[in-house]
């Protein structure tokens, strides 16, 4: 249930974009931290995450118990000052949300040059090496086409540098450029994409994102900050959710009105509305370990630029 003091905070209007959604405090935090806290290089208090995570009917039992088991999974690090909790993002945690940053702002589909990325796991891997691979992997967006073998049309090299050093298997992971030839049909890769990427899934998904979230364009110039970081929260949370099942295919190989296209436009509108609303909201609520709350980093301001590039 939502605490007193979120009550009253989010009209029945708007609230009506959180209906139906399961909410779990784990993932609500990353989505927070990924989208507001992470590029201010800040801890917060234990506290302001709770009113924040209030706002969305979760309990501060719930809190309290996510920001320690996050801490022990090596995402957070708690910081103690006198009687108060202070809580960033370890190093691994914050290389996880800047993969996921590189992916989430930006909103348009990228070029391609007609080139794969296949990722071969030597079969004598450990199963549970194997295993974080594929998870990781499967976090880039890979597509599993076999159990020991991945593709991706333009992964991140970064990315997937970073994940094979993690994971120590640089020596057991072979990395291939692949493309397809002239003189064969495509559609047939279109046919083993669709099935890989589980396409038709994923295009459900982004209808009822859309169907989610299109009312709230009419309803921006209306929202109080409290409510602008309300709808920008669950706005990247479930837009993240759907995006990390989405292969980012180029538009030669989607089907043809591909629903993620009008979702990311979407997406893309819709923060740009909410942004500074919720930087009011969220500079005025939080505490951090070092004081108040920065003012809108470049980290954060830059998204919209690199939307528009």
């Amino acid at each position: 249930m939502r605490s007193k003091k979120a009550e009253g905070q989010i009209s029945t209007k708007v609230a009506r974009v959180r209906r139906g959604l399961v909410l779990r405090a784990n993932s609500l935090l990353i989505t927070v931290y990924g989208d507001a806290i992470a590029p201010r290089a800040q801890s917060v208090w234990l506290g302001s995450l709770i009113d924040l995570i209030a706002l969305f009917g979760l309990s501060p039992r719930l809190v309290r118990t996510s920001a320690f088991r996050l801490t022990a999974d090596d995402w957070f690090v708690a910081t103690r000052i006198g009687r108060r909790s202070y809580y960033g993002l370890s190093e691994v945690g914050l290389l996880r949300v800047q993969h996921a940053d590189r992916r989430i702002y930006e909103f348009k589909l990228p070029e391609w040059d007609g080139q794969w990325t296949l990722v071969m796991l030597d079969a004598s891997l450990r199963a549970s090496a194997r295993q974080h691979l594929r998870r990781e992997l499967l976090w880039e967006s890979f597509g599993q086409v076999s159990p020991t073998l991945f593709a991706h049309p333009h992964a991140d090299h970064r990315s997937l540098a970073d994940i094979l050093k993690a994971a120590k298997a640089e020596d057991k992971v072979a990395v291939l450029s692949a493309a397809s030839l002239d003189t064969y049909a495509r559609k047939p890769l279109q046919t083993i994409m669709h099935d890989t990427f589980k396409l038709t899934e994923v295009a459900m998904a982004w209808k009822q994102f859309t169907a989610r979230f299109a009312p709230m364009a009419e309803a921006l110039p209306t929202l109080t900050p409290t409510e602008a970081f309300f709808v920008r929260t669950l706005l990247i949370h479930e837009y993240r959710r759907v995006l990390l099942r989405d292969p980012n295919l180029p538009e030669a190989l989607l089907p043809a009105d591909w629903p993620g296209i009008a979702a990311r436009q979407l997406c893309e509108t819709l923060y740009r509305g909410l942004l500074a609303g919720s930087e009011v909201y969220l500079c005025e609520q939080v505490e951090a370990a070092d004081g108040a709350l920065a003012g809108t980093p470049q980290g954060i301001a830059g998204r919209l630029g690199r939307a528009a590039a």
